[in-house]
């Protein structure tokens, strides 16, 4: 819960990354264990795995943002409640030129719908790959203009950060404004979750961390996400980095080729097994 004075920082769990800022995240999917206690899945029941044939791709979303309901929520979303064996895949630090359209083809080969969650400053640099995405049926999540700390930002500069991303992506992504967002790190602050109900964004978090920004190695990354994977869980990956020039430097911080293997590997895996993969619904 936050604590009073907004500083305190709320995340899956663990601490930050060095390089991207992920947290480090041990919760467990709702039907094998209880969830974290600042969880929704906490009080609900699991869903009965049931066999589900390979999903298709969702059309593209061009409705607008969700009203703005005034009230802050009350914690992020550590999980998706799409029905039977559905997971939800969601990709931060992008757009990437190099990266990004490697995941669109491997998710396009594979049918499966996914949640972006894009840094405002990468928009500006590759509005073009933010069109793939969104042409590809792919929905689009906020994720700050700069990746920063929030807990070292005013409330001033928090929304800066937020409202400058929405403007962009939805400037760049064919009219599509974000609805989602996601903290640097996980780590969400009080100022950040009050600007969430004000500027009508679901506060979104993750419940398998393969820690693919440290690039672990692929194998790594597939037995981590095939090993934590459940029925309700929100796998997070990663196609970019926050750039400070404009591509990659291959076996760099930046380079995300791991990722792009393991998906490959990982994803049919888990749709051999029946599990079907929902895009995180802006509409929700």
């Amino acid at each position: 819960m936050l604590t009073a004075g907004g500083m305190t920082l709320f995340s899956a769990c663990g601490t930050v990354g060095s390089e991207s800022g992920t947290a480090k995240n041990t919760a467990t999917a709702p039907e094998s264990n209880p969830a974290p206690a600042s969880s929704p899945a906490s009080s609900s029941a699991a869903p009965t795995p049931q066999p589900a044939g390979t999903p298709t791709p969702a059309a593209p979303s061009t409705a607008p943002s969700a009203k703005p309901s005034g009230k802050t929520p009350a914690e992020p979303e550590y999980y998706v409640h799409g029905g039977p064996m559905e997971l939800a895949l969601t990709l931060d630090d992008g757009p990437s030129p190099v990266y990004t359209p490697q995941v669109l083809a491997i998710l396009r080969r594979h049918g499966v719908t996914a949640t972006f969650f894009l840094i405002g400053a990468n928009v500006e640099k590759f509005p073009d790959i933010v069109r793939q995405i969104v042409d590809d049926g792919h929905h689009l999540g906020n994720h700050t203009w700069s990746h920063p700390d929030l807990g070292t930002l005013s409330a001033g500069q928090t929304r800066d950060e937020m409202e400058r991303t929405s403007d962009i992506i939805a400037r760049s992504g064919r009219g599509q404004r974000p609805t989602l967002f996601r903290a640097p790190g996980g780590f969400f602050t009080h100022a950040s979750m009050a600007l969430c109900g004000e500027l009508g964004l679901r506060p979104v978090s993750w419940s398998v961390d393969p820690r693919d920004w440290s690039r672990p190695g692929t194998q790594k990354i597939v037995d981590e996400v095939l090993g934590h994977a459940r029925a309700g869980s929100i796998i997070l990956d990663h196609d970019g980095s926050l750039l400070k020039g404009t591509a990659p430097v291959p076996g760099s911080p930046e380079d995300r080729s791991q990722t792009v293997a393991a998906l490959d590997t990982y994803l049919p895996r888990l749709i051999g097994d029946g599990y079907r993969f929902t895009a995180l619904d802006p509409a929700a």
